[in-house]
Protein backbone atom coordinates (compact mmCIF):
# COMPACT_ATOMS: atom_id res chain seq x y z
CA UNK A 1 0.00 0.00 0.00
CA UNK A 2 1.42 3.69 -1.13
CA UNK A 3 1.15 6.48 1.51
CA UNK A 4 -1.28 9.88 0.55
CA UNK A 5 -0.19 12.86 1.15
CA UNK A 6 -1.98 16.16 0.94
CA UNK A 7 -2.07 16.76 -2.77
CA UNK A 8 -3.03 12.87 -3.34
CA UNK A 9 -6.15 12.94 -0.53
CA UNK A 10 -7.47 16.04 -2.17
CA UNK A 11 -7.19 14.56 -5.42
CA UNK A 12 -9.09 11.62 -3.99
CA UNK A 13 -11.73 13.89 -2.85
CA UNK A 14 -12.27 15.53 -5.50
CA UNK A 15 -12.73 12.64 -7.61
CA UNK A 16 -15.12 10.60 -5.79
CA UNK A 17 -17.06 14.07 -5.48
CA UNK A 18 -17.00 14.46 -9.20
CA UNK A 19 -18.33 11.17 -9.41
CA UNK A 20 -17.03 9.98 -12.66
CA UNK A 21 -14.69 7.33 -11.42
CA UNK A 22 -15.90 4.56 -8.41
CA UNK A 23 -13.62 4.19 -5.29
CA UNK A 24 -12.22 1.41 -7.20
CA UNK A 25 -10.82 3.11 -10.28
CA UNK A 26 -9.55 5.85 -8.10
CA UNK A 27 -7.55 3.11 -5.57
CA UNK A 28 -6.33 1.37 -8.56
CA UNK A 29 -5.16 4.83 -9.51
CA UNK A 30 -3.77 5.50 -6.23
CA UNK A 31 -2.48 2.10 -5.56
CA UNK A 32 -4.54 1.71 -2.46
CA UNK A 33 -7.41 -0.58 -1.68
CA UNK A 34 -11.23 0.53 -2.22
CA UNK A 35 -12.03 0.92 0.84
CA UNK A 36 -9.10 3.27 2.01
CA UNK A 37 -10.81 5.47 -0.55
CA UNK A 38 -13.84 5.53 0.78
CA UNK A 39 -12.07 5.94 4.63
CA UNK A 40 -10.12 8.96 3.17
CA UNK A 41 -13.42 10.32 1.86
CA UNK A 42 -15.43 10.11 4.52
CA UNK A 43 -12.83 11.35 6.98
CA UNK A 44 -12.01 14.80 4.77
CA UNK A 45 -15.09 15.15 2.75
CA UNK A 46 -16.57 17.90 4.83
CA UNK A 47 -13.23 20.32 3.78
CA UNK A 48 -10.88 19.43 6.94
CA UNK A 49 -7.32 20.00 6.21
CA UNK A 50 -5.39 16.51 6.39
CA UNK A 51 -2.99 16.45 9.03
CA UNK A 52 -0.24 13.72 9.04
CA UNK A 53 2.05 12.91 11.63
CA UNK A 54 5.88 12.90 11.17
CA UNK A 55 7.10 10.22 9.53
CA UNK A 56 9.81 7.41 10.61
CA UNK A 57 10.62 6.16 14.04
CA UNK A 58 11.62 9.09 16.88
CA UNK A 59 14.70 9.83 17.66
CA UNK A 60 16.34 8.11 20.52
CA UNK A 61 17.74 10.79 23.23
CA UNK A 62 21.14 11.68 23.67
CA UNK A 63 22.39 9.64 27.19
CA UNK A 64 24.95 11.19 28.97
CA UNK A 65 27.79 7.96 28.92
CA UNK A 66 27.23 8.46 24.88
CA UNK A 67 27.96 11.85 25.58
CA UNK A 68 31.02 11.35 27.62
CA UNK A 69 32.05 8.77 25.59
CA UNK A 70 32.39 10.96 22.14
CA UNK A 71 33.81 13.57 23.67
CA UNK A 72 36.60 12.35 25.56
CA UNK A 73 37.47 9.90 22.62
CA UNK A 74 37.20 13.43 20.45
CA UNK A 75 39.17 14.82 22.59
CA UNK A 76 42.08 12.17 23.02
CA UNK A 77 42.48 11.81 18.76
CA UNK A 78 40.65 15.33 17.22
CA UNK A 79 38.88 13.04 14.88
CA UNK A 80 35.85 13.36 12.83
CA UNK A 81 32.56 11.31 13.24
CA UNK A 82 33.19 8.68 11.22
CA UNK A 83 36.43 8.23 12.21
CA UNK A 84 35.42 7.91 16.32
CA UNK A 85 32.82 5.43 15.12
CA UNK A 86 35.65 3.26 14.19
CA UNK A 87 37.70 3.93 17.20
CA UNK A 88 34.70 2.82 19.39
CA UNK A 89 33.85 0.06 17.63
CA UNK A 90 37.29 -1.24 18.18
CA UNK A 91 36.94 -0.84 21.59
CA UNK A 92 33.65 -2.94 21.64
CA UNK A 93 31.00 0.22 21.52
CA UNK A 94 28.78 0.86 18.37
CA UNK A 95 27.42 4.49 17.98
CA UNK A 96 26.26 5.47 14.86
CA UNK A 97 28.21 8.21 13.00
CA UNK A 98 25.41 10.40 12.31
CA UNK A 99 24.51 10.51 15.99
CA UNK A 100 28.53 11.21 16.45
CA UNK A 101 28.01 14.30 14.63
CA UNK A 102 24.84 15.07 16.46
CA UNK A 103 26.79 15.05 19.40
CA UNK A 104 29.90 17.37 18.74
CA UNK A 105 27.73 19.61 16.90
CA UNK A 106 25.63 20.21 20.41
CA UNK A 107 29.53 20.10 21.94
CA UNK A 108 30.49 22.66 19.56
CA UNK A 109 33.51 20.52 18.47
CA UNK A 110 31.59 20.31 14.33
CA UNK A 111 29.92 22.71 12.66
CA UNK A 112 27.70 22.74 9.79
CA UNK A 113 28.73 23.24 6.49
CA UNK A 114 26.10 25.40 4.38
CA UNK A 115 27.37 24.40 1.22
CA UNK A 116 25.97 20.73 1.98
CA UNK A 117 22.95 21.48 2.95
CA UNK A 118 21.39 22.21 -0.47
CA UNK A 119 20.96 19.57 -2.82
CA UNK A 120 23.87 19.52 -5.17
CA UNK A 121 23.87 20.09 -8.72
CA UNK A 122 24.90 17.51 -11.44
CA UNK A 123 27.61 19.39 -13.47
CA UNK A 124 28.78 17.32 -16.52
CA UNK A 125 32.49 18.37 -18.04
CA UNK A 126 31.58 16.90 -21.50
CA UNK A 127 32.61 19.74 -24.34
CA UNK A 128 30.17 20.89 -27.34
CA UNK A 129 33.19 20.68 -29.73
CA UNK A 130 35.22 17.12 -30.99
CA UNK A 131 38.77 17.24 -29.89
CA UNK A 132 38.17 19.86 -27.20
CA UNK A 133 39.02 17.27 -24.03
CA UNK A 134 40.79 14.39 -25.07
CA UNK A 135 40.09 11.64 -21.71
CA UNK A 136 42.99 8.96 -21.21
CA UNK A 137 43.17 5.83 -18.54
CA UNK A 138 44.90 2.60 -17.94
CA UNK A 139 43.14 -0.18 -16.78
CA UNK A 140 43.87 -4.14 -16.93
CA UNK A 141 42.36 -6.44 -19.62
CA UNK A 142 43.04 -10.52 -19.17
CA UNK A 143 46.71 -9.64 -18.06
CA UNK A 144 47.73 -6.89 -19.92
CA UNK A 145 47.63 -3.54 -19.22
CA UNK A 146 45.58 -1.06 -21.92
CA UNK A 147 45.21 2.68 -22.58
CA UNK A 148 42.81 4.52 -23.95
CA UNK A 149 42.46 8.15 -25.55
CA UNK A 150 39.07 9.39 -25.37
CA UNK A 151 37.07 12.17 -27.14
CA UNK A 152 35.23 13.78 -24.44
CA UNK A 153 32.59 15.48 -26.88
CA UNK A 154 31.68 12.52 -29.30
CA UNK A 155 32.86 9.19 -26.78
CA UNK A 156 35.01 8.09 -29.78
CA UNK A 157 38.11 6.10 -28.95
CA UNK A 158 41.01 8.08 -31.01
CA UNK A 159 43.76 5.61 -29.66
CA UNK A 160 44.60 2.74 -27.62
CA UNK A 161 47.40 0.60 -26.99
CA UNK A 162 48.23 -2.63 -24.58
CA UNK A 163 51.54 -3.03 -22.86
CA UNK A 164 52.85 -5.21 -19.94
CA UNK A 165 53.34 -2.18 -17.83
CA UNK A 166 51.86 1.11 -17.65
CA UNK A 167 54.25 3.60 -17.54
CA UNK A 168 54.69 7.65 -18.98
CA UNK A 169 57.03 5.97 -21.85
CA UNK A 170 54.32 3.64 -23.25
CA UNK A 171 51.47 7.00 -23.05
CA UNK A 172 53.62 9.28 -24.91
CA UNK A 173 54.62 6.13 -27.42
CA UNK A 174 50.98 5.56 -27.88
CA UNK A 175 50.16 9.24 -27.88
CA UNK A 176 53.12 10.54 -30.84
CA UNK A 177 51.92 7.81 -32.86
CA UNK A 178 48.60 9.06 -33.00
CA UNK A 179 48.93 12.67 -32.76
CA UNK A 180 50.27 12.72 -36.32
CA UNK A 181 46.23 11.80 -37.74
CA UNK A 182 45.00 14.04 -35.07
CA UNK A 183 47.03 16.56 -36.56
CA UNK A 184 47.70 18.51 -32.51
Amino acid sequence: MKKLNKKKVKWIIREVDKGEKGAWTIGQIQKITDRHVRRVYNKYKDGTEPVFKKCGRKPRPITDNERKLVVDTYKEYLASAVMIEQILDEKGIHINHNRIHKILLEEGFAKTNIRKQKKRKYKCYERKHSLSLVHTDWFEYKGKKVILFEDDASRFILAHGEFWSANKANTIKVFKKKSKIWKV
